[in-house]
């Protein structure tokens, strides 16, 4: 059968004009809260592939399917193709789904390795975030930055009063985790560094382990508050953040050198951690400490 430029047009190329749009809606509406479609490269050629095989496959039914049904609109296939995307329910499994499930042959092995590329991303994205402190001091200060940072963007439109008021509690609730981890690594770094200071000695095996460990898990709790901004927040929001980090992050040995303005020599990383000073947070990086090596 020889096709005119017409037939080919309004059978195959519009329906798939038609559906890679409502694919991508029904994508965004998909992963809203499992993280970027556009985030990385790779997750935006997943997602890329995701409409384009949709698109193929509703023009293939169209141009296939439909000269044996010409009661079905040909725009109709390719948005009807596009909507398959979005999540079936257990209940909906009757003979129109069944249908979609043949017409986006295929999709689900590329929306599986989508979900796990965006769950990979933000994974990458929030260790990413948590991770260069000195110690706990400046963790902590962070996570309190990354709390008010949350909190002042829940009352956004179109979320009901229900929805911000858990999201509050959950903001809360994981910001606390990271204080309770924080104050755990505070009091063994001073029980640790007291001790050696009395005993004249350094930090034992399974004391710098206890130490290490109470700072890993500060670190992870610092990470799942972080996964409420890769869920909920925008792209001008993680540029925020990543500008509120660099206040707590150690100077360059260039910096700290010409601050020092050839004083002296600068100790060695195995001097020991910074000394805290009367405050609440770590203060001075040119005196070396008898504390716990990290």
């Amino acid at each position: 059968m020889v096709l005119d430029r017409a037939t080919v047009v309004s059978e195959w190329l519009l329906p798939a004009a038609v559906c890679a749009p409502v694919t991508w809606v029904c994508l965004v509406a998909r992963f809203r809260e499992e993280g970027r479609l556009l985030g990385t490269a790779r997750s935006s050629a997943l997602a890329l592939c995701v409409v384009l095989w949709t698109s193929g496959m509703a023009a293939l039914a169209s141009g296939l399917l439909l000269p044996h049904a010409s009661s079905v609109p040909p725009l109709a296939v390719g948005a009807v193709t596009g909507w398959g995307v979005l999540p079936r329910g257990r209940g909906e499994q009757n003979g129109s789904r069944a249908a979609l499930a043949v017409l986006t042959l295929g999709n689900s092995l590329l929306l599986h390795q989508l979900a796990l590329r965006l769950r990979a991303d933000r994974a990458a994205w929030c260790e990413r975030l948590a991770t260069g402190f000195r110690d706990c001091w400046d963790l902590d200060a962070f996570a309190g930055d990354v709390r008010r940072h949350l909190l002042l963007r829940v009352d956004v439109p179109g979320r009901t009063g229900r929805t911000r008021t858990h999201l509050r509690r959950e903001i809360n609730q994981r910001y606390q985790d990271v204080r309770g981890a924080a104050q755990k690594w505070i009091t063994l770094e001073t029980k640790v560094e007291k001790a050696c200071q009395q005993q004249g000695r350094g930090p034992h095996r399974e004391e710098l382990r206890q130490v290490r460990r109470a700072f890993g898990e500060a670190e992870q709790y610092l990470q799942f508050l972080l996964e409420l901004e890769h869920a909920h927040g925008k792209r001008d929001g993680a540029a925020r953040l990543e500008a509120l980090k660099q206040r707590y992050l150690p100077e360059p040995a260039g910096e700290q050198e010409s601050r020092a303005g050839g004083a002296g020599p600068q100790p060695s990383a195995e001097a020991g951690v910074p000394r805290r000073g009367a405050g609440n947070c770590a203060t001075s990086h040119d005196a070396p400490a008898d504390g716990v090596q990290r």
